[in-house]
C-alpha cells in the first residue's frame, strides 16, 4: 500500500473521528437532558408536590422490587454509579460497551433516583454517554483505539450537560476516567463538552444550576476557618468511603438469592429515613442552593449532612443505580454551611457568610470522596467565576484530600471495583507496547488440589508433573500455595494421611496481572514464597503462575527481559 493511500486513509479516519466528536456532543447532551427531565417527572408522578408519610415510606421499596428484577435479570452492568464501569470499558475493553448498557442505565437510573433514593444523575449520565460513544464508534467502523478515545470524550460531554460545567467535565474525564491529564483527547473532549452544553442550555435555558452568592475573603485570619472546614471535609469523606465499602460488603454476604430483593431492602430503609428527612430524596440540589444562600439554619444543615451520608450509603450499597457525584456536593454544602455558621457566630465581623463556606465545602468533600482535586477546584470556580475563592478552596481541598487519602489510600471508585473483583492498571505503570509483560513469564500449567485431599494423595497426584508449586483450591477460589518440598517434608514427618489444608500454606497469595511489566513481576517474585500467581483483572481467576523456573525458561528461549 503506497504512502499516498495510507495518508488518505488516515485523513478519512481523522475526519470521521471529528464528525463523531461533534455528533456525540449533541447525542450525549440530549441524553443527559432527557435523563434529568425524566427523573424530575418520575419524582413528581411518584410523590406529587407534598407527599404523605405513606408515600415516602412505600414508594422506594415498591419501585425497588421492579428495579431489583431489572438489575438482576436484564441490566446487571447498570448497578451503581456508572463511572467505575466506564473506567473498566476504557481500560480493559477498548471502549466496547454493549448497547443494552446505556439503555438499562437510563431506565434503572430514572426509576432509582426518581423513587427517592439518595443518589445522583451525573455518574449515570457519564455511563450513558460512554455507551452512546461505543455504539457510534462501532457503527462508523472506527478502529478500536479510536472507539476507546471516544468513550472519555462522550463521558465529558454528558457530564458537562448534566452539571453545566464544561471545563470541569473535561478535567474529570482526564483525571478520573483516563487517569492522565496529558491525554491526547483534550481537544475532542472540549469540542464535545461545549457542544453538549449548547444543547443543554438551548433546551433547559441558561440559568445556572445554583444561585451562587458573591464571595470575598473578609480577613486573612478567616483561612483558619477554611482549614477547619478542610479537616471536617476529610472526616466526612472518610466516613462516607469507609461506610459505603463496609455496608456494601454486608450486602455481598447476603445469600445470592436475595440479589433481586436487595434494592427493595435498601428502598425500605430509605423510606424510613425520608419520613424524617425528605430533603435527602434524590439529587437534592434545591437544598444545596438554600445552603449556599443562607436558607438553612445550623441544626438543619448538620442533621441533613448526617442523614444524607447514611441514605446515600444505603442506596448505593443495596445495588441501586445512581451516582455519588451529587451526594458528595450535598454533603459538602451541608458540612461547609455548618462550619460557616459556627465560625460566623464566633467572629461575625471577621468572617464571611455561611454560604461561602458551603460553597467551599462542596469542593472539599468532593475532593475527599471522588479524589479528583483539579476537577473540584475548577468546578467551584466555574460556578462562581471568581478568582478570590481559589485560595480558601485550595486550603480546604488539600486538607480534605490528604486526610481522606491517608486513611483510605485507594480511591472510592477503584475500591468499589476491587469489591467486584476488578482491578484496573495502575496509572504509574506505563510500559511500551513492545515491552515484555508478566504473561510472557508465566506458565499456564498449574496444579490445583482440593484442600481436603490428603498430603499423600497430593504427592501422588503431582508425581508425573514437573511443577514445583501446587495451588490449593481452584482457579476461581485459590486458598493457598504450597511447594513440592513442603509436601515431602510433611510426608517424612508422618502427616501423609492428614488433609493438605493442615499445612502452613502461603495464604497471602502474592499475585500480579498479565499486562503488568516484567520488572514488577520480578520484584514481587523475589518476595514470594513458592510462586507468583497471575490473575485476570476481571474476576481475579488464576491464569497461570510465575516461578523462578518459568523465568529461567523464558530467558533460556532467548527472550529479553527488557525490550
Amino acid at each position: 500500500m503506497t504512502g499516498a493511500v495510507l495518508q488518505q486513509l488516515r485523513t478519512r479516519e481523522n475526519q470521521l473521528f471529528l464528525f463523531a466528536t461533534v455528533i456525540l456532543g449533541v447525542l450525549a447532551g440530549l441524553a443527559a437532558v432527557l435523563f434529568t427531565l425524566s427523573i424530575e417527572r418520575t419524582t413528581y408522578v411518584l410523590f406529587g408536590v407534598a407527599p404523605s408519610a405513606y408515600r415516602l415510606l412505600l414508594v422506594p421499596a415498591l419501585v425497588g422490587l421492579l428495579t431489583g428484577v431489572l438489575l438482576a435479570k436484564f441490566f446487571p452492568n447498570a448497578r451503581g454509579s456508572g463511572v467505575p464501569q466506564t473506567e473498566v470499558a476504557f481500560h480493559l475493553s477498548k471502549g466496547i460497551i454493549p448497547s443494552r448498557v446505556p439503555i438499562g442505565k437510563f431506565i434503572t437510573g430514572v426509576l432509582c433516583v426518581g423513587s427517592g433514593h439518595s443518589m445522583g444523575r451525573e455518574g449515570p449520565s457519564v455511563q450513558i454517554g460512554a455507551g452512546i460513544a461505543s455504539i457510534v464508534g462501532q457503527w462508523l467502523r472506527l478502529p478500536p483505539d479510536r472507539i476507546q478515545q471516544l468513550v472519555p470524550v462522550a463521558a465529558a460531554a454528558a457530564l458537562s450537560a448534566a452539571f453545566n460545567t464544561p471545563v470541569a467535565a473535561v478535567l474529570f474525564a482526564l483525571e478520573e476516567i483516563i487517569g492522565d491529564l496529558n491525554a491526547g483527547v483534550i481537544g475532542p473532549a472540549v469540542i464535545a463538552s461545549v457542544t453538549a452544553v449548547i444543547v443543554e442550555r438551548s433546551i433547559l435555558g441558561s440559568q445556572p444550576l445554583f444561585r451562587v452568592p458573591q464571595y470575598h475573603l473578609v480577613s486573612p485570619g478567616e483561612l483558619a476557618g477554611y482549614a477547619l472546614l478542610g479537616i471536617l471535609g476529610g472526616i466526612v469523606s472518610l466516613a462516607f468511603c469507609k461506610g459505603l465499602l463496609f455496608t456494601r460488603s454486608l450486602f455481598f454476604r447476603m445469600p445470592k438469592t436475595t440479589v433481586v430483593l436487595q434494592p427493595a431492602i435498601g428502598g425500605a430503609l430509605i423510606g424510613v429515613i425520608l419520613i424524617g428527612f425528605p430533603q435527602v430524596m434524590g439529587v437534592g440540589y434545591e437544598y444545596v442552593d438554600q445552603a449556599l444562600n443562607g436558607g438553612l439554619v445550623l441544626k438543619t444543615m448538620a442533621l441533613l449532612c448526617a442523614a444524607k451520608l447514611v441514605a446515600t450509603i444505603i442506596s448505593y450499597a443495596s445495588g441501586n443505580s445512581g451516582g455519588i457525584f451529587a451526594p458528595s456536593l450535598f454533603l459538602g454544602a451541608m458540612a461547609g454551611g455548618t462550619v460557616g455558621s459556627i465560625v460566623h457566630r464566633l467572629a461575625p465581623l471577621s468572617t464571611g457568610d455561611p454560604g461561602a463556606y458551603a460553597l467551599v465545602g462542596m469542593g472539599a468533600v468532593f475532593a475527599g470522596i471522588i479524589r479528583a482535586p483539579m476537577t473540584s477546584v475548577f468546578m467551584i470556580f466555574e460556578l462562581t467565576q471568581d478568582y478570590q475563592i481559589l485560595v480558601p478552596l485550595m486550603v480546604s481541598n488539600l486538607l480534605s484530600f490528604l486526610i481522606s487519602k491517608y486513611y483510605q489510600p485507594m480511591p472510592i471508585y477503584r475500591a468499589l471495583l476491587e469489591q467486584d473483583l476488578i482491578t484496573l492498571p495502575d496509572p504509574e505503570i506505563r510500559v511500551r507496547s513492545s515491552s515484555a509483560r508478566a504473561k510472557d513469564l508465566m506458565s499456564p500449567n498449574i496444579v490445583c488440589i482440593s484442600p481436603e485431599l490428603s498430603i499423600e494423595a497430593v504427592r501422588n497426584a503431582i508425581a508425573g508433573n514437573d511443577s514445583l508449586t501446587v495451588l490449593i483450591g481452584n482457579n476461581e477460589s485459590p486458598v493457598g500455595i504450597i511447594g513440592r518440598a513442603e509436601i515431602e517434608k510433611a510426608l517424612q514427618s508422618g502427616k501423609g494421611k492428614e488433609p493438605v489444608r493442615v499445612l502452613q500454606l502461603s495464604t497471602n497469595l502474592p499475585h500480579i496481572f498479565p499486562d503488568d511489566p516484567i520488572d514488577l513481576a520480578l520484584e514481587r517474585l523475589a518476595h514470594a514464597q513458592g510462586g507468583l500467581l497471575v490473575l485476570s483483572r476481571t474476576g481475579h481467576d488464576v491464569q497461570g503462575i510465575i516461578t523462578r523456573e518459568t523465568v529461567m525458561n523464558f530467558i533460556g528461549t532467548g527472550s529479553s527481559i527488557t525490550s
